[in-house]
């Protein structure tokens, strides 16, 4: 593949392709992919380093990849909030590549 095809190429996925979209995709596939009875998790809500308190959102990461399991149950023991947050990162990627193809259309 000669430099100015990929080129190209790298210029039509950016026309077609939302980069928050891509974003927020790819960082719930990898929530999605993780081991989610894994007790090591990674947080930057300060608070639970200092006092030890966890955040609010914790287990949610694993409320997600429950999940994806079909695992509903412990899915709702993680977190109550994982399929709705699933549900808004769905259609938040969804309208964000809706917009970006119309526009793409338009043009």
């Amino acid at each position: 593949m000669s430099m100015r095809s990929y080129s190209k190429s790298i210029s039509r996925v950016r026309r077609l392709v939302d980069f928050e979209a891509l974003i927020w995709l790819v960082g719930l596939a990898v929530v999605a992919i993780g081991d989610p009875s894994s007790e090591r998790h990674f947080t930057l809500f300060w608070p639970q380093w200092v006092f030890g308190i966890q955040s609010p959102g914790f287990g949610l990461g694993h409320s997600i990849g429950y999940l994806f399991r079909g695992d509903i149950q412990s899915s709702l023991n993680s977190h109550l909030l994982g399929a709705p947050a699933v549900a808004v990162l769905l259609w938040r990627i969804g309208a964000l590549q809706y917009h970006k193809l119309k526009m793409s259309v338009d043009t």
